[in-house]
């Protein structure tokens, strides 16, 4: 279950429209009444309660679609870049046990990481939204 105090402007999640789970773009967020978050889907922009927000797995296919460029190491670990940020992660465990860093700045995750997760610490590295 995603977290509601976890998600910002630009975050992707997953939401429940009529019966169908979707990509979408957090767009506001309202904790008033338990919470509100207006997501865009592409094919609309609609208010959803928590219990309709899920959060979406990290892989490589999100990282490339956010404009990071794949590179092979000699030893089989993948490393992602986007401008001066890196990720290097092994090739078993992709997005459990890896490495991300800016600059001087490195974390070591070692947990499952959501796509909002990564988009919320690379912010924080960097100081721009990742969107």
């Amino acid at each position: 279950m995603i977290h509601f105090n976890e998600l910002k402007h630009g975050n992707h999640v997953m939401v429940l429209n009529e019966g169908t789970w979707m990509e979408g773009v957090v767009q506001h967020i309202n904790p008033d009444d338990g919470g509100q978050v207006e997501v865009t889907t592409g094919v609309q922009t609609n208010w959803y309660s928590i219990p309709e927000i899920e959060s979406i797995p990290l892989s490589e296919e999100q990282l490339l679609r956010f404009g990071f460029e794949k590179e092979v190491m000699e030893s089989g670990n993948m490393k992602y870049k986007h401008g001066a940020f890196r990720v290097l992660a092994g090739p078993t465990k992709l997005f459990t046990d890896f490495l991300m860093w800016y600059r001087e700045e490195k974390s070591h995750i070692n947990y499952p990481m959501t796509v909002h997760q990564f988009q919320n610490r690379y912010e924080a590295m960097v100081k721009i939204p990742l969107e």
